[in-house]
């Protein structure tokens, strides 16, 4: 079959944004840990060269309008907050259930209104710093790549990213480096490419690429949060079993994954072609 434009033009952003990650794993000697909001932002530069120079679409107005940047998706918040800190939270009560951490709460004595508006400045920095990858990944490629087919594009958005993360995660030390990298990145692809179809989800669901960002901040922010909490420093359980991409988040994922699939065979939206942003 032949490929379109726009999936082309997915593949070409992609290419760009990986060459960039690159060029960001090169400076790591420079940059230091600096290289990993700087690789966080590589997608959006990715988009920007893409409308600049590469394939222009309309007026900078008309692309943001494309990018779901000009609308809220207000209705898919609470989901995207909501759903990280479950799956999260449930992870932490199961590793203590099984005697593979210990629970560390956070410090009593703190003002619980400074301590919640930490955790919700925490969670805004990390939602916009996410936004820097979502523009990109959901913003931009997931509506090309819908040419293929809904959950094909989902699953490819997904893993694509996570592909993209590999320069820093399997030579430095500066990203998951409590377990044996070998071990971490395919995990950490599995957990990339289901993630795909909650943060496809949400976009396709509002329009908005807003409420992908959201989640993507908040899944940063419940795992800084499990991570404090947990009483271990063994690679397996902040690895493998309980981190970020470990199997407790890979199966909350799965039942996630399967809950979305259902609802949105039940209301079409696995049948939508999307049609050129």
């Amino acid at each position: 079959m032949p490929q379109s434009p726009a999936v082309r033009h997915a593949l070409l952003f992609y290419g760009i944004t990986l060459v960039l990650a690159i060029l960001v794993r090169l400076a790591v000697p420079w940059v230091g840990a600096a290289s990993l909001p700087l690789t966080m932002l590589t997608p959006a530069v990715a988009v920007l060269v893409m409308q600049a120079a590469v394939a222009p679409e309309g007026g900078w107005r008309s692309f943001a309008v494309s990018l779901g940047l000009t609308t809220a998706g207000w209705k898919a918040w609470p989901l995207a907050v909501f759903a990280p800190l479950l799956i999260h939270g449930v992870g932490i009560l199961i590793l203590v259930a099984t005697g593979l951490t210990v629970f560390r709460p956070l410090d009593a004595t703190a003002n619980l209104v400074l301590a919640l508006a930490d955790v919700l400045a925490g969670l805004v920095i990390s939602t916009l710093f996410a936004m820097g990858e979502e523009v990109g990944w959901r913003g931009y490629m997931l509506p090309r790549l819908l040419r293929l087919g809904v959950l094909p594009a989902l699953l490819l958005a997904g893993f694509l990213q996570g592909v993209w993360h590999m320069p820093l995660l399997l030579t430095t030390d500066l990203y998951h480096s409590s377990g044996n990298p070998w071990i971490v990145a395919p995990l950490f692809l599995v957990t990339l490419t289901l993630a795909g179809i909650f943060f496809g989800f949400l976009r396709l669901w509002t329009g908005s690429v807003w409420p992908a960002a959201l989640a993507h901040g908040a899944v940063n922010v419940a795992w800084s949060a499990v991570t404090r909490m947990s009483g271990t420093a063994s690679p397996m359980v902040l690895e493998y079993v309980g981190g970020e991409s470990g199997l407790i988040v890979i199966s909350g994922l799965v039942v996630a994954d399967t809950l979305i699939i259902a609802y949105m065979l039940r209301v079409g939206m696995m049948g939508r072609r999307a049609q050129r942003p």
